[in-house]
């Protein structure tokens, strides 16, 4: 599927569809890729799956944004979910449906397998670091996205963000700890399940000192603003967790990260 979807892309950008426009001139549309659609029909409309597969049989469709002419796109995508046995579906034919990144996403959502691993490193040398301890669990991707800070259940949608959540990380990550002169790595891995890709899709990592100063300094400011407001929150045993991000490379990407003091 991965080596189609490259060819067609490749094909695409040398022979690039003929644009329709509706009457009136001031709106745009491009015609329904058959490739997509038929894509989309036998990996994800006619595929069987095993068990392990139909763990979550939700397929995702991602609606096209009408917009003026010549003008950017302001609003975000719309997403669409339904059960793969509903009746509702959009048709196959619907041309209001971007079948090429209802073709992505559903791939992101079903066809790999994420692990996201925790480190504590120490720095040997300029190019080298080795690993003290470490943590990995199977994370699962989602379009969408709920405040970790006090355990928020509102869903709100992210899409073209993709987040990965780990519910239990009090219990999953509480042997995580980060001493001076250590660092904390975070890694998010993908492959998919027929073993044959794989690939780093986030990598970031954080000195103890530049940890310590701005979950410090987040402290300072929820002790200031307690009777106004939260930053963190109190867990069973009355330790604040702070809620800090981590950046990728380049600044792609983030990991949020609930820090305490032991």
């Amino acid at each position: 599927m991965l080596t189609s979807i490259n060819e067609e892309r490749k094909r695409s950008k040398e022979d690039p569809e003929v644009i329709e426009k509706i009457d009136d001139g001031s709106f745009e549309f491009v015609a329904v890729n058959r490739f997509w659609t038929d894509l989309f029909t036998e990996y994800f409309l006619e595929s069987e799956g095993t068990e392990e597969e139909k763990r979550d049989d939700m397929l995702f469709y991602v609606r096209k944004n009408q917009q003026e002419k010549g003008k950017p796109s302001t609003l975000q995508p719309e997403i669409e979910v339904y059960r793969w046995v509903s009746k509702n579906k959009p048709s196959i034919n619907d041309g209001n449906i971007d079948w090429e990144e209802t073709v992505y996403l559903n791939i992101i959502l079903h066809q790999f397998e994420y692990t996201v691993t925790c480190a504590i490193c120490t720095r040997t040398s300029d190019k080298d670091l080795q690993i003290l301890r470490k943590f990995s669990q199977r994370v699962y991707p989602s379009p969408s996205k709920r405040e970790m800070s006090g355990k928020g259940t509102e869903e709100k949608i992210t899409y073209p963000n993709i987040f990965f959540t780990v519910d239990n990380f009090e219990e999953a990550f509480q042997d995580i700890v980060v001493r001076d002169s250590e660092s904390v790595v975070v890694e998010l891995v993908a492959s998919d399940k027929d073993g044959d890709h794989q690939g780093v899709i986030f990598l970031g990592s954080v000195k103890y000192d530049a940890l310590k100063k701005v979950y410090d300094g987040k402290l300072s400011l929820s002790s200031k603003m307690a009777s106004r407001m939260t930053l963190g929150w109190l867990q069973n045993n009355n330790k604040r967790v702070e809620f800090l991000r981590m950046r990728g490379p380049h600044g792609k990407g983030h990991a949020e990260m609930a820090v305490s003091r032991v």
